[in-house]
């Protein structure tokens, strides 16, 4: 399987994933606007469908994955989160009160958490070792450019349907599309994929320094925002537990802080983001898809640049510097929020949200690459799960707290905590990168 390839960088499964990763990005990207506009919601069931997701996820993670590394099976895993995920997607479209789409949204994220586990093993399982940073690279831009068509979809299909169809049937029917290519590629992984011989499976899975530069918590900031759930899962170890412990001994404790509070900081800025594009600022749903579209674009193309230059840097310096900027941007944010709204504002969002893309391209390539450099040796691949698992957390809290601030206090408070917690990120990241200097060792 592994030695099939097109355009000759990566194995043919991986694209046997784009239909579903097409229609994960439109789900992401539209669920809060479908909540609002289609089944009459508050910005506050918002953030319970969110929060809930994002727990079945967590939850779902370890479940799939554990059960996954027993049996020692990947496809029958991944066949059945795909199958998953669709009913979840046909629950929504079809779905008349917030109860209902609260319900498919779960088992969507349930659903999802089968296929992250099981893809990501795969690709470690069936690639040559000596190249698996190589391959992951390219394992992350095709889920870039799969949420960028996601993006291209959604705004074609709500710049014209809405005339034809209405607001809420126009979102219903793409929901509905969406589950109709999460089919499609059922059908193509059941084609495409082989499930490796049982002896290449390791449920052990190590750190690599070929993942250095190229490990990210995810490439493109909304997924990780809507489903912190997903990362590399080689974390699974024996002594796993123990390792945790060790660890938070450690400097990496800091980092760990540090990290919790940039993630809550986006989180509460980020949650209500589109819906604030859309009452506030009277953006059209196209629109709001739109200004991600350029944002995302922004984060893909940097991504592997990103990469390079975090190899020879101070990481952690980096994510500070980045953190810096979204000061700025949260600023603005807040500006906008405060003051009555213009005919340019819209215009400003989307120049900032350009820089916002920059900014997570660090921000997700360092966090990684600074815990694997702040670890013990040898125990990278479990600091790297605890951080994944402080994201997690940081995102669901970050999510009730998001909007119970718009629903009591409003979009300026939200934001303005939001620039508050990241001015505290960015002073304790650079303090943490000065008395570090080790950070950048090379292991």
């Amino acid at each position: 399987m592994s030695r099939i390839t097109i355009f000759s960088f990566a194995p043919l499964w991986f694209f046997a994933l784009v239909p579903y990763r097409i229609s994960e990005g439109l789900l992401i990207n539209l669920l809060p606007l479908f909540v609002v506009q289609v089944v009459g919601g508050t910005i506050t069931d918002v953030g319970k469908v969110n929060s809930l997701v994002a727990l079945a996820g967590v939850i779902g993670f370890s479940f799939w994955g554990n059960l996954s590394d027993r049996v020692k099976r990947r496809r029958p895993f991944l066949m059945i989160g795909i199958a998953g995920f669709c009913l979840g997607l046909f629950g929504i479209g079809s779905g008349e009160t917030v109860d209902q789409v609260l319900k498919a949204s779960v088992l969507g994220g349930f659903s999802m958490a089968a296929v992250i586990p099981s893809a990501t093993a795969l690709v470690i399982d069936t690639v040559p070792e000596e190249r698996i940073g190589y391959y992951f690279s390219r394992f992350y831009l095709i889920g870039g450019w799969s949420f960028i068509i996601a993006l291209i979809v959604g705004g074609v299909w709500l710049s014209v349907s809405p005339v034809i169809l209405g607001i809420p049937e126009a979102m219903r029917s793409l929901f509905i599309m969406a589950a109709i290519g999460a089919i499609l590629s059922l059908i193509l992984c059941l084609i495409w994929i082989k499930e490796p011989p049982r002896q290449h499976i390791n449920p052990h899975r190590e750190f690599t320094q070929a993942l250095l530069g190229r490990l990210s918590v995810g490439l493109i900031e909304r997924r990780v925002l809507f489903y912190p759930a997903r990362s590399i899962y080689f974390i699974t170890r024996p002594n796993f537990f123990q390792e945790v412990v060790q660890n938070l001994k450690t400097t990496l404790s800091l980092y760990y802080g540090c990290s919790a509070l940039l993630f809550l900081s986006i989180q509460i800025v980020y949650i209500p983001f589109p819906l604030f594009l859309t009452q506030i600022l009277g953006a059209t749903n196209d629109q709001v898809l739109w200004i991600t579209l350029a944002r995302s674009l922004v984060e893909t193309y940097f991504y592997l640049r990103v990469g390079q230059l975090v190899q020879s840097r101070n990481s952690i310096h980096l994510q500070a510097l980045a953190s810096g900027g979204r000061i700025g941007i949260f600023m603005i944010l807040t500006l906008i929020a405060l003051f009555h709204p213009t005919r340019y504002s819209l215009a400003i969002i989307t120049i900032t949200h350009l820089l916002t893309g920059l900014t997570w391209a660090v921000i997700g390539v360092s966090g990684t690459t600074s815990v694997a450099r702040l670890s013990p040796r040898g125990q990278e691949g479990s600091a790297i799960g605890i951080y994944n698992s402080v994201i997690g957390c940081s995102t669901i809290f970050g999510s009730l707290l998001s909007v119970f601030l718009v629903a009591t206090q409003g979009y300026v408070v939200c934001f303005g905590m939001g620039t508050v917690l990241m001015s505290l990120t960015t002073i304790c990241l650079w303090g943490l990168g000065r008395v570090t200097p080790e950070v950048s060792r090379q292991q």
